[in-house]
């Protein structure tokens, strides 16, 4: 399967948000409808990253699938809401964070929801 290509995903983008006008999708990344216009024609042939995380930051698109066609297009609302969080702590509460978070990432042999494993730490 071929990745879109920067109009294609303009299109993608512009039609599950609703949006019909260049203007208004230029407002969410903060570029002008001219730019959005030279993407969507080839003149301009990158993304560039500026306004991809502007895009990322006012829609559930990510960054990386919106620059380069590659990854997931959407982020996981979770995931973009522990980011959120974890921006807005300071450097240690991240540390005790990670420290947290880091067991319940390891595979446990359950149905996921790390139960069984925090069990058996539990005993031991």
């Amino acid at each position: 399967m071929m990745k879109p290509t920067i109009p294609e995903r303009i299109a993608i983008m512009k039609s599950e948000l609703g949006i019909t006008t260049d203007a208004e999708f230029g407002r969410l990344c903060g570029m002008n409808k001219t730019v959005v216009g030279q993407l969507k024609t080839g003149v301009v042939k990158t993304f560039a990253a500026r306004y991809a995380y502007k895009l990322e930051e006012n829609t559930e698109f990510c960054a990386k699938w919106i620059q380069l066609g590659e990854g997931p297009m959407r982020e996981d609302k979770a995931i973009s809401q522990a980011k959120k969080i974890m921006e807005s702590m300071g450097e240690h509460q991240r540390k005790v964070a990670v420290k947290i978070i880091t067991p319940l990432a390891e595979p446990d042999g359950n149905d996921g929801d790390g139960e069984a494993h925090h069990q058996k730490r539990r005993i031991q």
